[in-house]
């Protein structure tokens, strides 16, 4: 195997198994599956800040070598699953009381064309579940994964992890059925709810601070947003339990809108984000191929956000806290440098690339989102149209940026975690476009209600379950892409295919028909007359993406490998 930009990592690990410490002393190993990423070399050098060339030099040096005592079998490692079942509870729970019961109220809203009509303590049960269990425990779960990976070490306290995932879901349980049926349990359940979301927190935060003190890493810059992230959401846990304890009184029974808006903001701002920008600070650079942040913009960004998140605390100062709250985002925004021009470091480097548009298109919903929150206090926060603009932005950053970043980068490192290919490549376009229809459809709906009232609520009542299928289909990928084996995929490569589609690995077209592979060199696949590169970069791009990335018309290829593939099959 001649290694290039293009090999494969896994494909390196199997055919030369004594490589596997080299790999592992440039943390290139850890973060795939059973034997290494399913990715290119020189795509996870900039990810891991390694010396490509430096590497490739050791690689030569380890191969030419050859294996220290005769032949060496792969290394045992075992893959590590802990994310999945906190990723699956939280899709359950999305697909349920989140985003499927949430679409449900808002086409009661539309048809009612009263957004004050469904009670409010169904509106706040159903935005708990949202909130902690569909991001929060799908944060938790990547979390337990990522952190390891990128501080280079294992994951401590691993024995305890299972109590932070069964003591958050028991608590959102109750919560969200409490305060739904207010009459059906015992209200006395409120506050054991709280403690147990409490508990799941702290325990979180025991895991990842004992695996942070067992790094021999040196200090980066996303490590401070990891450990604010750690701070808040205990902070947002104890708020919680206040709440909980609050409505133990069955008489007021409703969360008061200002408490109910310091502890999403304490817990959307302050946890899910600055874990999301932990993770973004050290992928993005690599993942859109651009320069890496601007250290002293993210700096700036971080204590600023951190400083607006310790007033939400004090809830008189909530309502104009907005303006430093969006400065301190679109700081981020620009310091993290999304939207540059490419570097090109990486543009002879072929892989699906799909999750770009998700994530720059996160960051514009989330610009929007801030947009239209910087309004409401000039509009009125308790106007009926200031109401409506702050749904907008909740929604607008929410579900446009964190829902869409947590499926981009799902669908983008799930992947590398199994070291597979996503389960359907056209069922991930498909959430993309939808889920950006149903936003766009809420956002701007909502906010344009007072205009035409007719026109615009069934847009509203219709954005709910535009989201929802798109959500469904994203859960549909995901869990399959979770639950694949590698022996599967290798036993349908054996299967001949009796028809290509768009969605098809080269390298199985290949493998299945080798005729097929006069096609690919007809239409100007000079790269794949090598075998590496059908073993390597072949394995993880699909028919379409290839075409994508040489220009080549997508129907006129499949017609001719549909049409060699039958005529194989006709002899």
């Amino acid at each position: 195997m001649k290694i290039d930009r293009n090999t494969i990592i896994k494909d390196i690990i199997e055919e030369y198994p004594y490589t596997f410490e080299v790999f592992k002393r440039h943390r290139l190993v850890l973060a795939g599956g059973v034997r290494g990423p399913n990715e290119p070399l020189a795509f996870f050098c900039k990810a891991h800040n390694v010396d490509y060339n430096a590497l490739v030099k050791e690689l030569d040096e380890a191969i030419a070598q050859g294996p220290p005592e005769g032949e060496v079998l792969p290394p045992p490692f075992a893959e590590d699953t802990i994310y999945s079942i906190y990723a699956k509870t939280a899709l359950i729970i999305c697909l349920t009381v989140g985003c499927t019961f949430g679409a449900a109220i808002l086409a009661y809203i539309a048809l009612e064309k009263d957004y004050y009509v469904s009670p409010v303590a169904l509106i706040q049960a159903h935005g708990h579940a949202q909130l902690f269990g569909w991001v929060g425990l799908f944060v938790m779960g990547f979390a337990y994964y990522i952190v390891p990976r990128v501080k280079n070490t294992d994951l401590q306290g691993r024995g305890v992890t299972y109590l932070s995932f069964w003591a958050m879901l028991t608590g959102i349980v109750l919560r969200t059925v409490l305060q739904a049926a207010p009459d059906v349990f015992p209200w006395i359940l409120l506050p054991a709810s709280g403690v147990l979301q409490l508990l799941a927190a702290l325990v979180f935060t025991y895991v990842m601070v004992k695996t942070f003190l067992a790094s021999q890493e040196g200090s980066e810059i996303f490590d401070k947003f990891f450990v604010a992230g750690l701070v808040w959401f205990v902070a947002a846990c104890g708020y919680n339990l206040y709440i909980d304890l609050y409505l133990l009184d069955p008489s007021t029974g409703l969360i008061p809108a200002s408490v109910h808006h310091n502890l999403v903001h304490i817990f959307l701002f302050g946890f899910i984000f600055m874990f999301i920008f932990g993770v973004n600070l050290r992928t993005i650079y690599a993942f859109l191929d651009v320069r890496e942040p601007n250290t002293p913009v993210i700096n700036l960004c971080f204590w600023l956000l951190n400083a607006v998140i310790a007033l939400y605390l004090i809830e008189y100062f909530s309502s104009w806290l907005v303006f430093p709250l969006a400065a301190g985002v679109l700081l981020f925004v620009y310091g993290i440098r999304v939207f540059e021009t490419s570097t090109r470091e990486l543009e002879d480097i072929i892989m699906d690339r799909s999750y770009e548009k998700t994530i720059k298109l996160a960051y514009i919903w989330l610009i929007v989102g801030m947009l239209i929150r910087v309004a409401v206090p000039l509009i009125g926060q308790g106007t009926s149209t200031g109401h409506l603009f702050y749904g907008a932005s909740n929604h607008a950053v929410t579900v446009g940026f964190v829902s869409m970043m947590m499926i981009g980068y799902a669908s983008k490192m799930v992947p590398t975690f199994r070291g597979v290919a996503i389960h359907n490549i056209r069922l991930s376009e498909w959430t993309f476009l939808l889920l950006n229809i149903g936003v766009f459809l809420r956002v701007f709906a909502q906010m344009s209600i007072p205009l035409w009232p007719k026109l615009f609520y069934p847009l509203v009542g219709i954005s709910g379950w535009v989201e929802v299928t798109a959500l469904g289909m994203f859960a549909f990928n995901l869990w399959n892409t979770i639950n694949v084996k590698e022996e599967m995929r290798a036993k349908e490569r054996k299967e001949r295919l009796s028809f290509v589609t768009r969605d098809t690995i080269v390298f199985d077209v290949v493998e299945s028909c080798p005729e097929t592979l006069d096609v690919f060199l007809e239409f100007g696949f000079s790269q794949l007359a090598s075998a590496t590169a059908r073993r390597t970069m072949g394995k993880v791009v699909s028919v379409e993406a290839a075409c994508k990335f040489k220009s080549v018309d997508l129907d006129k290829l499949l017609d001719a490998l549909n049409g060699k593939i039958k005529e194989k099959r006709a002899i």
